[in-house]
């Protein structure tokens, strides 16, 4: 009666009093008042371990023993519950505690399902329906542990990846800085402009059901840093033209009266010569300021796709598990009625 009394008095205590308003913000479901559930799923693993070690049938454990029948009757009534739970938890939409306390629930007496259905079996398996529905419990108790563990770790790795920010925002700055990196390419040349067209119809956000499950995306945004290499080399070819334009002597302008025949390469000459004129006032160096804010708005655009496809996915990994999770279950609750018809109707 003492061990009892103190066994109650500690479950009371670990789930009594309010949490206050600060505390209920940031509870975990895994800590929820205090790892009630937690403390309730190992008190009761250790009562029935303790039965099952004191149980000495005839016939050696298995499911046809008072025992058995007593662990398969609370296993059963385990499954249905927390399949009821599963589907009931969506419905807590108002309050953050009830939602956390359910969750939490499902996480620590999903856990003792284990055990319990572990010591109904006896430890005898073999190629039937009863192995079937326990190996079924099993996948779905091992799909639903990967569950907790992404929902307690993944919802902060996505916040910080999104920097304070949501997804749609993302998107929508991508978008600007495909149209800045237009206007700044159009204000270079066709050729840049080209360029950066051909650029932008090459970023991929997202991908196949690997891609977004492993993060590793192909062809993603510039195709390996080829843009960048790219305008790197225009901005070196455009500083070497002016370099040497710079070096140049100034010579005074040619008479217009002896009118010399034009070579190809004197009409490529004064092609350049024109082209530095419009491009480089007075020594200033506009084309490589352009360019510098184009390689930047590129550099920015390319961060900005990485971070959107490390978005897709966390989001993918958060959420895979519940197309296993989910089916399994039923499967699980078909088997389990076959399971118990099987005993009682057949054996």
């Amino acid at each position: 009666m003492a061990i009892a009394e103190r066994l109650r008095g500690w479950l009371r205590a670990s789930g009594s009093g309010r949490p206050t308003e600060r505390r209920q913000a940031h509870e975990s479901f895994f800590t929820w008042r205090r790892s009630y559930y937690l403390k309730l799923a190992l008190a009761l693993a250790a009562a029935i371990s303790l039965v099952y070690a004191l149980h000495d049938p005839a016939e050696g454990p298995s499911g046809s023993t008072w025992l058995g029948y007593g662990l398969g009757t609370a296993g059963a009534g385990l499954i249905v519950w927390l399949s009821w739970l599963g589907v009931r938890k969506r419905s807590f939409t108002t309050a953050r505690g009830p939602i956390q306390g359910w969750l939490s629930a499902h996480v620590y007496l999903g856990l003792l399902l284990l055990l319990v259905g572990t010591l109904h079996t006896g430890f005898q398996l073999g190629f039937n329906i009863h192995t079937l529905a326990y190996l079924l419990m099993v996948l779905v108790i091992v799909s639903g542990i990967y569950g907790a563990v992404a929902y307690g770790v993944l919802p902060a790795r996505i916040t910080l990846n999104r920097k304070g920010g949501e997804l749609r925002t993302m998107l929508m700055e991508i978008d600007k800085l495909n149209d800045a990196a237009l206007s700044l390419a159009d204000r270079i040349d066709p050729e840049a402009h080209a360029v950066v067209v051909r650029s932008i119809a090459k970023i991929r956000l997202g991908g196949s059901a690997w891609e977004q499950l492993s993060g590793r995306y192909r062809n993603v945004d510039d195709d390996g840093g080829s843009l960048e290499r790219f305008f790197a080399l225009k901005k070196q070819q455009f500083g070497e033209v002016v370099g040497a334009a710079r070096a140049r002597p100034q010579t005074p302008p040619p008479s217009p009266s002896p009118a010399p025949q034009a070579s190809s390469g004197g009409l490529r000459s004064g092609t350049t010569m024109f082209v530095i004129d419009h491009l480089f006032d007075r020594g200033n160096d506009k084309a490589a300021a352009l360019l510098n804010k184009l390689l930047q708005a590129i550099a920015d655009r390319k961060e900005l796709v990485e971070r959107v496809n490390a978005d897709i996915t966390l989001r993918a990994r958060l959420s895979v598990w519940l197309y296993l999770h989910v089916p399994l279950t039923v499967l699980l609750l078909v088997a389990l009625l076959a399971h118990i018809l099987s005993v009682f109707l057949l054996w």
